[in-house]
């Protein structure tokens, strides 16, 4: 037998007349293990043969024996009878040493325990006097490693047929042992990573069987957090041991950067690591591991999958061999194989997750899904969609999607599937309604999309229904709304001019002629301001019903907003038909109102333009309509006037009055005169009430009868009227200051301020800016103010009261007081309005409520103040009566700051006497 590189050649077996030499290359598995050999036969001549033969036969027995063995990778035994070693024959890698260490003893005294079997099992057989083969063994070979020795051997007999012992050959197996353990492991580990589903579970399993296998005490594999670039802990195996346990448990929660540490270093360089002594390691992340552990060997590989690293496997232990390059390809070799299960599993078990989520979003999803095939059959269905229909999941898929529609809407999809189908569109939306199992009506949108197979097959429709009911009913609200009044489901703007419009054409078609009537509440706001909004809501249904009534059915009645309304009274023949509804409108709104235990009163403007003889188009009717119900408010309130020309001056006159008030105060137009109120028994100025004046420069001197009422309408009185306080206050301490008697300066408050709820703070403010004496400032409201909501008077009444601020109510006796009601405010001043004045001596009964109303203040202990007094008479009468004072054009005009001052001077004592 002649050995080559990578070569044997082997004579063949004797017998026949021609043989066979066989050239034989080695043959490798998948691991490059070598597993046999290949042969290439080649034909030798029996001449050859014999020759050869015959030359082997010639040379001396010991010789060849000798030859034989050196070339053989065996070494030769024989055992006497006692199974003990008496020769071993030396070869390369079996020294003199070894040799002497098996002379005199039996193998079982020598060698570990049998790979295969027991030793009294091979004891047993040799008693026999059996021949054995392949006896392996094995011992540890000093470097943490292990030997494997395979021992064949057959017995002796002498002459006589006596057992003499057994003669053998030994071989070292150490690599083919290892080869087949190695092949063992990568069928453990393809076979756990085969079986086991969960990708952690599976590739702790691996771990266990590479360190169980080649000896290793742990094992961990540090995956890739590509998001973050870093590795983490995965998983882990290791041996029943708390400190090892307590150092893999730290590792769970560490994070390794590229090129930190072991592990980092490996992810670096992409190559295998073999560390042997961890203790001298200056790489190593945590070198109190060693200590606690006693490790002195790590291998660590990277894991490989489609030539990229997806992670590290680190294995550590106290004592074991340094890995040759064949155990780091193997390892190699199931770093990549576990590499890729885990990337499959990785992927798979986001599949999964994915696929579940998608089913649990589809089943818990806040819209219906279902899956409807080629018969209209509901094949799927998600658990919304049966609630939102009323039915289980077993009696929706009994049904189709034809039994569930509304039969109005049955076909309304069919035009858009028949285009789904031939593939013109890949989806479509469409709104229907579906019949509930109890017979109830929903509005649905659907969108639908169609499943088809990998051929193109289809499978079938696949169904997202959201209920839409509520946007339905909103819509429908929100329409209703667009053209009626929310509050009154009177008809609004917009619907009463769609109306007016249709009236003018059928005006113009069939000659005909109609009326809009504009209503304005009077004294509403004050009732809104005082008992609150939702009294006004209240009066605003209540006239809204009232205004009905006084219609015929074909007439109209509608809520611009706040407190306008319109009529549209159709086929009016003469404006005397206008006014007589007019009228109705007018008794209408000035009966009572019961709100909050008080009866609310309120009356009417109403203004009257014609079609086609004042206007004919909407928009022009409505604003002849509007200046005519100013000039009824203007007129007194309470009554009802027809547009005419005259009116649109007035309105255009109005309009210009509005737009110049707006920026009289910008402008600085405004200003105050003074009139003194006079004591009747002393002659002595007592107080002085400041009165508002506006000249500009377009309209000169406006009057305030004009100036005043506008500004209370359009809302301008608030902040005159905060600038009218802020300046009488401070003209009173400048008269103060320059040595004049103080008195008490009295300023109006108009409904619209005395209900604004910053008064009081305004008030406070203004003392406190103008350094006013609060017990000379007197505040003076109507009687008409207080006695809409008498308990919210008392208390803002009170309040005023409680800054030291005097209070009067003005123009006394032209309200709906009484004694009893007057007790409860806390007023200093009554002032008796100037048209009971007007007519004094002459009016016996002017004179008799002027007496009364004396006699009330002097019962409820507060100062009467008459107001308007021109005559000697008056005051005469006033002063025969008691009355406290008095104010008008008798003593004085109202006048400037500076003559007003020069009028104090006269007629008040000195401040020093």
């Amino acid at each position: 037998m002649l050995r080559g590189p990578g070569l044997l050649l082997q004579p063949a077996s004797r017998g026949g007349e021609a043989r066979t030499a066989a050239l034989r290359r080695p043959h490798r598995d998948r691991l490059g293990w070598r597993c046999g050999m290949k042969s290439i036969g080649t034909a030798a001549t029996t001449a050859t043969q014999a020759a050869t033969d015959a030359a082997a036969a010639s040379a001396p027995i010991d010789e060849r024996f000798r030859h034989l063995v050196e070339l053989s990778s065996d070494y030769y035994w024989e055992q006497d009878a006692q199974h003990r070693f008496v020769l071993v024959v030396q070869r390369d890698g079996f020294d003199a040493e070894n040799a002497r260490r098996y002379l005199g003893k039996a193998i079982w005294e020598l060698e570990g325990a049998p790979l295969h079997g027991t030793w009294d099992q091979h004891r047993a057989l040799r008693d026999e006097r059996q021949p054995f083969r392949d006896f392996v063994v094995h011992r540890a070979d000093g470097v943490g490693g292990m030997r494997f020795v395979s021992i064949s051997g057959n017995p002796v007999f002498d002459a006589a047929g006596a057992f003499a012992g057994y003669r053998g050959i030994a071989r070292d197996v150490t690599q083919r042992e290892r080869h087949q353990r190695l092949l063992e492991l990568d069928r453990t580990v393809t076979r756990l990573l085969a079986d086991t589903t969960h990708s952690a579970d599976a590739l702790r399993a691996a771990i266990r069987a590479i360190c169980e296998s080649e000896g290793w005490e742990a094992g961990q594999y540090w995956g890739l957090d590509a998001a973050n670039d870093v590795m983490r802990f995965h998983v882990g195996w290791n041996v029943a041991d708390e400190r090892i346990e307590r150092v893999v448990e730290r590792a769970k929660s560490l994070v390794i950067g590229r090129g930190v540490g072991l592990v980092g270093a490996v992810w670096q360089t992409g190559e295998p690591l073999w560390i042997p002594d961890l203790t001298r390691e200056a790489r190593l992340f945590r070198k109190d591991i060693v200590e606690q552990t006693g490790w002195k060997n790590a291998l660590l590989v990277p894991v490989v999958a489609k030539d990229q690293m997806i992670g590290v496997l680190d294995f550590n232990a106290r004592c074991i061999p340094e890995p040759d390059e064949y155990l780091l390809h193997v390892i190699g070799v199931l770093g990549t194989q576990i590499g890729n299960f885990h990337q499959r599993a990785v992927a798979l078990e986001r599949l999964t997750e994915s696929e579940e989520r998608y089913a649990s979003t589809v089943e818990l999803a806040a819209i219906g899904i279902g899956h409807v095939g080629g018969d209209g059959r509901f094949i799927h269905v998600n658990r919304r969609l049966c609630d939102m229909l009323g039915y289980s999941r077993e009696e929706l898929l009994e049904r189709t999607v034809r039994d569930i529609s509304h039969p109005e809407d049955v076909d309304v999809t069919r035009p858009l599937a028949a285009k789904l189908r031939s593939g013109q569109i890949d989806h479509f939306k469409v709104e229907k309604r579906y019949l509930r199992k109890d017979g109830t009506t929903i509005w649905v949108r659907i969108t639908v999309a169609e499943k088809r197979g990998p051929n193109g097959e289809p499978l079938y429709d696949i169904s997202v229904v959201e209920d839409i009911s509520d946007r339905k009913l909103a819509e429908a609200r929100v329409e209703y709304l667009a053209t009626h009044d929310e509050m009154t489901g009177l008809p609004n703007r917009t619907m009463f001019g769609q109306l007016v419009g249709r009236a003018i054409e059928s005006a113009h078609r069939y000659g005909r002629s109609f009326a809009v009537l504009f209503i304005d509440l009077d004294r509403f706001k004050i009732i809104n301001d005082s008992l609150g909004h939702e009294a006004g809501d209240a009066l605003l249904k209540e006239m809204a019903s009232r205004f009905r009534q006084c219609l015929r059915g074909s007439d109209v009645v509608a809520r611009l907003g706040g407190d306008e309304f319109v009529v549209l009274v159709d086929e009016v023949g003469e404006a005397s038909q206008a006014a007589a509804v007019a009228r109705h409108i007018l008794s209408a709104a000035l009966k009572p109102v019961p709100i909050k235990g008080q009866e609310c009163r309120v009356t009417a403007s109403v203004g009257i333009a014609l079609c086609p003889q004042d206007a004919e188009d909407v928009q022009s009717l409505m604003k002849n309509a509007d200046m005519a119900m100013y000039l009824a408010k203007e007129e007194g309130k309470n009554n009802f006037q027809f547009y005419s020309k005259e009116i649109r001056a007035l309105s255009v006159e109005r309009m210009t009055l509005e737009s110049n008030l707006s920026k009289a105060l910008e402008r600085r137009e405004l200003s105050l005169h003074y009139q003194a109120k006079v004591s009747i028994r002393t002659g002595e100025i007592k107080g002085v009430e400041a009165l508002l004046r506006w000249w500009n420069r377009d309209l000169g001197a406006v009057s305030p009868a004009k100036f005043v009422p506008l500004a209370e309408d359009t809302g301008l009185i608030v902040p005159i009227g905060k600038w009218v306080l802020q300046t009488a206050c401070a003209q009173a301490v400048a008269w103060q200051r320059a040595g004049l008697a103080p008195v008490c300066m009295a300023v109006n408050i108009s409904p619209r301020q005395f209900a604004d709820p910053d008064l009081l703070d305004d008030i406070a403010s203004v003392l406190k800016a103008t350094g006013m004496d609060p017990r000379l400032l007197e505040l003076e409201i109507t009687e008409s103010m207080v006695m809409h909501n008498v308990e919210q008077a008392v208390r803002k009444l009170n309040a005023i009261k409680e800054l030291g601020v005097r209070l009067a109510i003005d123009d006394f006796g032209t309200g709906y007081s009484s004694l009893a009601q007057l007790k409860r405010f806390p007023i200093d001043t009554l002032k008796v309005d100037r048209s009971f004045i007007r007519e004094i001596p002459n009016n016996d009964e002017d004179k008799a409520i002027t007496e009364a109303i004396i006699a009330m203040g002097r019962t409820l202990g507060v100062t009467v103040v008459a107001e308007g007094v021109e005559t000697a008479e008056q005051q005469a009468f006033l002063s025969s009566h008691a009355c406290d004072e008095m104010q008008g054009y008798y003593f004085s005009r109202p006048s400037h700051p500076e003559q007003f001052a020069d009028l104090l001077r006269l007629h008040t004592p000195s401040p020093r006497e």
